[in-house]
This record gives structure tokens, sequence and C-alpha cells, in this order.
């Protein structure tokens, strides 16, 4: 029965088709360039505008995928909450609906090779006479990878129709919808593809090659088969990715479900909303967006649910020295710019723990100094060796200058934490003196840079920051230096503490002094990249 299925078209309208999505992709991406992934960065703020982002980036890119793993990717740089990333997540379902309409509408309505060619003529000139410019020739790219889908779109077709024409449809066994529902996991995860699987059940459909209730159980096979990419995206990730990941998984397998239990429902509602005797291709189209809707209406108010389990499923192992750049690859500039500038506002706030460490009277957590001063260079080495592997060339100015001031923060935070260690000698000298005037001075200092560097951290984490706040930090360190100074001075005058103690004291007090100006301006300069 299968010798008259002609397998090489088939096989060639598939491959012309993901190659049609490829270049469809691509072209969106170099048209909308940064200004697209800003969109995905800035659009997120609260679960409604996350779906609405992300419904819109993959009906626009048209890969559920490629939204899913940039949402990973800014997930990792700490750009995006994780329960907004369960948003766009939710959203990139109610995208991949639009491939449907497009192919159910145009694909099956239109004379197809009458678009395609066009398309593929056009586009094809225009790559040869305007590669010299990004605008154009993304744009050439972007009729030529249209021109290839509907092209590969006919292949398959014509395929198909052959091969119904000469066989009894009646005679085909028919193995269920669990069959379906795996084939359609199966194809989705090969091709990486849920709009290729797609296009082949609409093609089948339209063929008369497979029932309706067969091709929505392959349908949502397919919605389930994306979870195979962002999966495979987070293999050894940080514990946020892996649970974005996981949620993803969730909510396509429970809205699954819930379209198979009410498959019943769906269709009667969608012989409501479509009479009888119309397009098979078009039922399969509502029915994936009707489906998709409903997962989205159901799971959105377990969002916050959903996102706490996961926590507990997936809790945070802060193992590694680094916490944000260790999973953000490369590919995706925007996301390891973040990344980069979360990493040195923790390396910022190590740096300050670092010396609360040396100055506190007992030991803070379970890391001697020196563990934490070995972590320190770690860390700073490695948010050196990221910040030079950013691809530069693909960045704007702008973005070159965020990166070297970021990372010209780090290194001074290296010399900040140098300047700390050179004076634990001492500051255990002067912690273990048995002089009252000494050992009274120095917990003055003590309880001063604690104090300063809680309101350091405090800031650190502030969403904004005001410039008086900056002008009144810096004003209360000259205050303390000056009022140390004096008081030392005084002490000596008296004869309370010895030449030795005075000289210890005064070293200890001008270098937290020369480190709290130091990091004042860096939490400045830090902040000012935001």
């Amino acid at each position: 029965m299968f010798d008259d299925l002609d397998i090489w078209k088939f096989l060639a309208g598939l491959g012309i088709f993901m190659f049609g999505m490829f270049l469809l992709e691509e072209s969106i991406k170099l048209l909308s360039g940064k200004a697209f992934k800003r969109f995905i960065r800035t659009s997120t703020k609260g679960p409604v505008r996350s779906i609405f982002t992300g419904m819109f980036s993959t009906a626009i890119l048209q890969s559920s995928s490629a939204v899913s793993l940039m949402t990973l990717a800014f997930v990792g740089a700490g750009v995006m909450t994780m329960k907004n990333a369960i948003g766009v997540i939710m959203g990139t379902n109610l995208g991949t609906t639009f491939t449907g309409w497009i192919v159910a509408t145009i694909g099956f309505k239109l004379n197809i090779e009458g678009i395609a060619l066009p398309l593929i003529g056009i586009g094809g000139l225009g790559l040869i006479f305007f590669s010299k410019s990004p605008k154009y020739s993304g744009f050439s790219k972007l009729f030529v990878g249209l021109g290839f889908l509907f092209m590969g779109l006919d292949y398959m077709k014509v395929a198909l129709e052959d091969f119904a024409s000469t066989i009894d449809l009646a005679s085909l066994p028919h193995y269920g919808l669990w069959f379906y529902i795996i084939l359609g996991i199966l194809l989705t995860g090969l091709m990486q593809s849920s709009s290729a699987t797609l296009a082949i059940v609409l093609t089948a459909l339209d063929s008369g090659i497979i029932l309706f209730d067969e091709g929505a159980a392959m349908v949502i096979g397919a919605n389930v088969g994306t979870t195979i990419t962002v999966l495979l995206g987070v293999i050894g990730g940080v514990a946020i990715k892996k649970q974005v990941a996981f949620s993803h998984v969730i909510f396509n397998v429970g809205t699954g479900v819930v379209a198979i239990l009410f498959l019943p429902v769906f269709i009667r509602v969608i012989d409501y909303l479509h009479p009888e005797g119309s397009s098979n291709v078009i039922d399969i189209a509502i029915f994936h967006t009707i489906f998709n809707l409903l997962g989205v209406i159901l799971f959105f108010p377990f969002i916050g649910y959903m996102a706490t389990i996961l926590v507990k499923w997936f809790p945070e192992r802060h193992t590694a020295v680094t916490r944000f750049i260790n999973n953000v690859s490369f590919d995706l500039p925007e996301a390891g710019i973040k990344a980069l500038h979360n990493e040195t506002g923790f390396l910022l706030q190590k740096t300050i723990r670092f010396g609360e460490s040396l100055l506190s009277a007992e030991k803070i957590g379970k890391k001697l100094p020196e563990e934490r001063l070995e972590d320190l260079k770690i860390l700073q080495s490695a948010i050196s060796v990221y910040g030079s592997n950013i691809r530069h060339g693909e960045l704007e100015t702008e973005d070159k200058a965020k990166i070297h001031q970021t990372m010209s923060v780090s290194i001074q935070l290296s010399q900040v934490a140098k300047t700390l260690w050179a004076i634990h000698t001492e500051i255990e000298e002067l912690s273990n003196s048995s002089t009252q005037g000494a050992t009274d001075i120095f917990e003055k200092i003590r309880q001063q840079n604690i104090s300063f560097w809680s309101v350091l951290q405090n800031l650190i984490e502030q969403e904004e920051i005001h410039e008086l706040s900056i002008s009144n930090l810096a004003h209360e360190i000259e205050l303390n230096y000056e009022q140390l100074i004096n008081l030392v001075a005084t002490e000596l005058d008296q004869r309370k503490i010895a030449d030795k103690h005075a000289s210890w004291l005064m070293l200890v007090n001008g270098l937290l002094t020369q480190t709290n100006r130091q990091l004042l301006h860096n939490l400045e300069v830090w902040r000012k990249q935001l």
C-alpha cells in the first residue's frame, strides 16, 4: 500500500517547509535585532503581560522553542522572575496557533505555487542585489522563507493527495488516540518544531488520510513534544531554569490531558462554530486555539502555587562560586550583559560580607575569611573571563561601554578585598587587646563600618537610589574618619592607649575609610549600568 506514496516528495516538502521556517525565524531576528529581545525582556512585568508577550513573540518568530529558550536565558541571567517566565511559556502555546491559522487559511485556500514562486523569486534576487544591506537582505530572507514554507506545504500536500487517491481509506487501521498523541510527541521531538508536525497533520487531514479526532490527538502530542527542546536547554542548568522548564512540562501535559478528556465536548463546540461540511483543517486550527486558550485560563490562577511547588522540587543550591553567569550562553548577548551586571552585584555583596567577617566579633557563616577571599578571587576572575567572551562585535557602543564599566567595577572590588585582607592582622590584634582604651575605640570602628555596610547592602537590593542617599553616605564616611582620628589623638594624649595601638587604629581606620569610599563609588557606577 505504501508503495504508492512518493516518500521523497513528502520528505522534500517537509525539509523545504522546515527550512522556510528556519529562514523566517532568522530573518525576523535579523530585522528585529536588539529591539525585539529588549521587548521580551522588558514586557514581562506581571503574569498577564508575560502571557501576551509570549504569545506575540511566538506568533512573530514562528518558534515557541526559540522564545522558550530565550526566556530560560533571561531567567538564568536574573532578568525575569520565575512567575513571569511561566506566563511567557503559557503565552508561547497560544502563539503557536498562529501557524495553524496561516496554513489552514492560506495554504489550502489559495494557489500555493502562485504565492510561493514570486516570494522565492523576489526574495532570492533581493539576497543577491542587496546582500550588503542588513535591512533589505533581512526582508529578502523573509520573502524566501515564506516562499519555501508554502512550497514545502504544497509538496507534502501533493504527495499525500496522490497517496490517498490510490487507497481505500476505510481499510486503514485506526490505532486509537494514544497512538497519535505519541506520534505527535515523537515527530515534534525529532524535528524540534511543532509547526512542522502541525503542517503534516493538516496535509494528512486535507488528503483524508486521518480523521479529525486523530489529527486533534497529534496536535495535542505536538504541544507536549515542544517541552523536549526546553528540557534539553536546561541540562546542567541552574535551579531556576529547571523550575521554568518543568513548569512548561506541567502546563503542556496538563493542557493535553484536559484536551483529551474533553475532546468530545471540543468536537461539539467546533461543530457549532463551524458547521458540518466545512474544512477539517479549519476545524483543527479552531481546536488548537480553543484548547490552548482553555489551558491558559485553567492554569493562570495557579501560577503562584506552581512556582512555590517547583521551588521545593528544584531548590537553589549555590555550590558554585558564580550565581548568574555560569549558565547563561554567549549566544544571547543581552542576557549575558544582564547576567554580568547581576554577577558583579553579587561580587559587591560578597566583598561587603568578607569585610563583615573580618570585623565581626562572631564568626559569620561556615566559611573562614581566607576561604571567602579565595571565593572572591575566583568570582572576579570568572567575571573577567565572561565579560571578555561576550560577542562585542554584535553589541552597540552603549552596551560595550556597560561591559567595560561593569568589569572595571569587578577589578576595583578585587582591590578592595586585598585592602581589607591587608589589615586582618591588626584587626585580630585590636580584637584581642587587653588595653581597654584600644578595644573601646576598635569597637566603635567596628560598629560604624558594619552599620555602614548594612546600608550599602540595602542599597544594592533597592530598585532606585536617590542621589541624596549617595551624598549623605559620602559625608558620613568623612565624618566618621575625622571623629576617629580625633578620638585616637585624644586617647593617645591622655596615655590611655599605647603608641602601637594608636598606630594600628590609625591604619585600620584609614584603610577602612578608603575601602568605604571605593565601595560607595563602585556601587554608584554599578547602579548606573542598570
